[in-house]
């Protein structure tokens, strides 16, 4: 191996480092902007400026707003780990507790700890996907995704005790009581604090789900 071929070599973890780095911070920068101005009003201009890096990088890593949005939301739900959210440790961890009541505590807070990342962000893909179908289509992929993780936990939780409903209704309460708008609207709108949600939701679902 020539010299050239091993300082190539030695800078290329270098180079991936670098660049995931610069992907991070365009994330981060992407989900302020979002947030902030909606996404119609965000602006790749914005969100380089944001980020600090040049716009043309932006179009490089991600292409198109779009795109953008989509890593964003991935980021906040996954809390930037990397795979899929059935594997983290914070699912895992309810699916795999003993006792009913305390999963279902746990699911509340797993969804308040994703909604204080994530709901305003989920806000902005739910408004937009009205006039823009590819956002539409990410909008229904994770409700989609939220569902098949409802049914996951509402199986693992008809181990554990009885339950008032068919488990396949249990999936659906679990869904349903669970979505980001109604932590987005009880924060924003009902003044709760993010505690009282969680308590609030667990409430719910144990009175909801569990035979007395």
């Amino acid at each position: 191996m020539t010299r050239e071929v091993k300082t190539q070599a030695q800078k290329s973890p270098l180079r991936r480092e670098q660049a995931a780095l610069t992907r991070t911070r365009i994330v981060e920068g992407a989900t302020a902007v979002f947030e902030l101005r909606g996404y119609e009003g965000a602006r790749i201009e914005d969100i380089a400026k944001e980020a600090g890096v040049a716009v043309p990088t932006v179009y490089k890593v991600f292409t198109n707003k779009r795109n953008l949005l989509k890593a964003s939301v991935e980021a906040a739900i996954t809390e930037g780990e990397a795979g899929e959210v059935e594997r983290l440790a914070w699912f895992r961890e309810q699916l795999e507790e003993p006792t009913a009541e305390r999963q279902l505590r746990l699911i509340a807070r797993n969804a308040r700890r994703m909604y204080d990342r994530a709901g305003q962000l989920l806000e902005v893909v739910r408004a937009a996907a009205a006039s823009d179908s590819d956002i539409e289509a990410l909008w229904q992929a994770i409700n989609d995704e939220r569902l098949v993780r409802a049914r996951t936990s509402a199986e693992r939780l008809a181990s554990k005790a009885k339950l008032r409903t068919t488990v396949g209704e249990a999936a659906l309460t679990l869904w349903a009581l669970s979505v980001p708008e109604l932590y987005v609207l009880q924060i924003r709108a009902g003044g709760l604090k993010a505690d009282d949600y969680e308590r609030w939701l667990g409430d719910l679902l144990v009175t909801a789900l569990l035979e007395a």
